[in-house]
């Protein structure tokens, strides 16, 4: 048995993927979903960002495991989290970049289809690279001044030369190189500075669109012509000659516009574009036609319209998601080789949009001396350990923030046994450095994430990032469904 998901379906996937996180920030539209029978603690999705892992890689960066084995030691790594609000979270599509002598592909509504040739030789709809899907083809481009464009058509496969400008709600001919193009839309400065990345530009939210400029649906949802394909040129035709579109829509006229010394067409146009088609074949208009034998495809505009739902007609099926750490957000300020993104984890209650994953002690004195980083901590008392991600000073009160890993010396005994650190015992860090943990009953903090709640969803193994008191890191992550 064939089946598939169907590409427009990864594109509704997405958009409600950022919907479900808006949901769970809007306490209007969470009560609207809850007196519809929605379940308030399934729907929403509270989205966080975490770094993790303080080590090196020993051997070159390796790809991330997708296992529960994999998850559990991220917790145990992780440093910190932040939470991604659905304003920093927007579809994007490929940053298709137009250039001078480039061929683009149009917008066709059959790629992958197959047809019968003039010659009765079955033959498949496929774009210039030999796409077979609309979405994988070159048919919008992205300008210098960041607009979109779709191209409706490609002038019987010309060179573009003409960068399009305009931003009429019609489409319009380029004049340089007969290129048929309908304005989108423009990406918005404060858009452009937070999703934009060398591959992929965001789409805008329905209330960016602007007014107007979209070409509505009809109401079966059928389409207009604003294109037609010469799959055969025929023979006898002359300039002028008129076809309509028989089939469920209306009005409809094509017009040959140029033709060769036998009257094979060269080109035709567009005079009316008709409405409501979601099938059809041109056919002569009697007494108005003179040639025989033309095999002409009519392309059909999406039934959700035109510049109506970016998504769906652009193939948004990737959301871009940005995250900024800022250098106060955190009071560590170790590496980290590990980024990712977590779904409805149990955060504590004294976390609001920031969350500390690691462990804390407070000591009863400052330590001799400042300790290395990643240095471990051990306490002859009851066998705990650790290993410390920073030490410091906080109001003359000294600190010790650190993870504990299913490793032996950083959270294991020879036992194999995960034994906590406990109020008043004493430590040594790094080997020589000894400290006494304070006696008071928040000697010791837990991660404020629990361990194992939520979902890991999105994992980056990268090079090591360096952190410093006065940095920040500004993370643009690509989910793909």
């Amino acid at each position: 048995m064939a089946a598939l998901l169907t590409d427009r379906f990864r594109v509704v996937l997405a958009e409600n993927f950022r919907s479900r996180v808006q949901l769970g920030e809007s306490a209007s539209l969470l009560s609207a979903f809850t007196a519809g029978g929605g379940d308030p603690t399934e729907f929403p999705i509270d989205l966080w960002l975490f770094f993790a892992r303080s080590d090196s890689w020993s051997s070159g960066i390796p790809d991330p495991l997708d296992n529960q084995e994999g998850n559990f030691n991220i917790y145990d790594q992780m440093l910190g989290l932040k939470k991604v609000e659905s304003s920093s979270i927007r579809g994007v599509i490929r940053n298709q970049t137009w250039s001078s002598g480039t061929v683009y592909d149009i917008y066709r509504h059959d790629y992958g289809s197959s047809y019968t040739d003039a010659n009765n030789v079955s033959r498949l709809v496929l774009g210039r690279r030999s796409e077979s899907k609309l979405y994988e083809t070159k048919f919008y481009v992205v300008t210098s001044e960041f607009k979109v464009y779709k191209c409706l058509s490609n002038n019987n496969g010309a060179n573009s030369i003409e960068e399009p400008t305009s931003t009429s709600s019609a489409p319009f001919t380029t004049a340089s190189d007969g290129y048929l193009w309908k304005y989108m839309y423009s990406v918005s400065a404060s858009d452009f500075e937070k999703f934009k990345t060398d591959d992929y530009i965001p789409i805008p939210l329905q209330s960016q669109l602007v007014p107007g400029n979209e070409i509505n649906p009809s109401s079966n949802f059928g389409g207009s012509i604003y294109n037609v394909v010469v799959e055969a040129k025929g023979l006898g035709y002359t300039i002028d000659d008129l076809f309509t579109v028989e089939g469920d829509g209306s009005d409809a006229q094509i017009q040959v516009s140029s033709v060769g010394v036998n009257g094979e067409i060269n080109a035709v146009k567009v005079i009316n574009p008709g409405q409501s088609y979601t099938y059809g074949e041109l056919v002569p208009v009697t007494g108005q036609n003179s040639g025989s034998n033309a095999q002409i495809q009519a392309i059909f505009s999406p039934k959700e319209g035109i510049a109506k739902d970016i998504g769906l007609e652009l193939g948004a099926y990737r959301l871009g998601l940005n995250a900024k750490l800022n250098s106060a957000d955190f009071p560590f300020e170790n590496d980290f080789s590990v980024v990712g993104l977590i779904y409805n984890p149990i955060i504590s209650d004294d976390a609001t949009s920031i969350a500390i994953g690691t462990y804390r002690m407070k000591l009863q004195a400052a330590l001799s001396q400042d300790p290395a980083n990643d240095s471990l901590i051990s306490s002859a008392d009851n066998g705990a350990s650790g290993k410390l991600i920073e030490y410091k000073v906080i109001d003359s009160v000294p600190y010790i923030w650190f993870t504990q890993e299913n490793i032996l010396n950083e959270g294991l005994n020879s036992a194999n046994e995960k034994v906590s650190f406990i109020p008043g015992a004493q430590i040594t860090v790094g080997g020589t450095i000894s400290g006494n943990i304070s006696n008071d009953s928040d000697a010791i903090s837990q991660p404020q994430i629990t361990r194992g709640s939520g979902e890991i969803i999105y994992i980056d193994n990268r090079d090591p990032i360096s952190r410093a008191a006065d940095q920040s890191e500004d993370f643009k992550i690509i989910l793909e469904f």
